[in-house]
């Protein structure tokens, strides 16, 4: 897969959004033509794109993001790695007001089960309002530990696959945070179906 900062930027755009999360963001790699990918979201987008590489190679970086209109403070937090599983991790912080938990975990357990338990552990000393998102890579079913930290994933909206399509990406409105609309948006930025939310705030 090639992936294109400007289809990227140009998603965002459309959207709209305040707060977007982004996952597998190059610096520098060939796949994506050398690009830094999160300096150009930024540049496209109006955003501050804030960029955490999990996995540096000679030829760049991979990692995870999170571009913000307004004031943000972040920080990253390593996920636990178990066995030879790659670096995975979460941004932590505010941003637009809101506090934010943005993460990729793992396709397979025992590791997703492990990202996931630690995510809702960093979603619980969120001080409202408080929203989780990102690529959880897993179903609804294993919602579990977020849903008792008081975190709703809303109504059942598939973001991937073509054959099968089946939800794995998710905004979880937290304390403090009513979801009003959630949809996707038709994009060729990504194999996954961007998923938006509208809210609103106590």
């Amino acid at each position: 897969m090639v992936t294109d900062a400007e289809r990227i930027g140009q998603t965002i755009r459309a959207i709209g959004a305040q707060v977007v999360a982004l996952q597998e963001l190059d610096r520098g790699r060939r796949r994506s033509g050398g690009v830094d990918q999160p300096a150009t979201i930024g540049e496209l987008t109006g955003t501050e794109v804030f960029f955490w590489p999990t996995k540096r190679r000679l030829r760049g970086e991979y990692g995870i993001g999170l571009a913000v209109l307004g004031e943000a403070e972040l920080e990253f937090r390593a996920l636990p790695r178990i066995g030879r599983e790659e670096p995975r991790g979460a941004i932590v912080g505010r941003a637009a007001g809101v506090g934010i938990v943005a993460t990729h975990v793992a396709t397979r357990d025992p590791e997703r089960a492990g990202h996931l338990e630690a995510i809702a552990a960093l979603a619980a000393d969120l001080a409202p309002p408080a929203v989780v998102l990102g690529d959880l890579n897993c179903p609804r079913r294993e919602l579990a530990g977020l849903r008792a930290a008081g975190f709703d994933p809303g109504p059942r909206i598939p973001t991937f696959g073509r054959r099968r399509p089946r939800q794995i990406d998710y905004i979880l409105a937290g304390p403090g945070v009513h979801l009003q609309r959630l949809w996707t948006v038709p994009s060729e930025a990504s194999d996954h179906l961007p998923l938006v939310a509208e809210v609103a705030l106590d």
